[in-house]
């Protein structure tokens, strides 16, 4: 005769992360802590840095860096879309 699902322990009833990781699971703090400081630190970083010249070459496009990829019918059009100074 099987087994019903509603009355095993796989069912939604009685299964819980815990259980699946062992009754006794949990990360010691001295693993925990450095590695989301870092991840806070970097985050804080990215946030307030400054921006320096290597930001300004990432935000143009890729064909302002490589001009040879455009179609040659493109390369002698004029630029409809003049650059914004800000």
């Amino acid at each position: 005769k099987p087994i019903p699902f509603s009355t095993s322990k796989a069912s939604h009833k009685t299964w819980t992360v815990d259980r699946s990781f062992g009754s006794e699971y949990q990360r010691p703090w001295w693993k925990v802590l450095p590695i989301s400081a870092i991840c806070i630190t970097f985050l804080l970083w990215c946030i307030f840095r400054k921006e320096s010249d290597i930001d300004a070459q990432l935000d143009r496009k890729l064909y302002e860096h490589l001009p040879e990829l455009l179609p040659e019918s493109e390369r002698n059009e004029p630029d409809v879309h003049p650059k914004e100074d800000s």
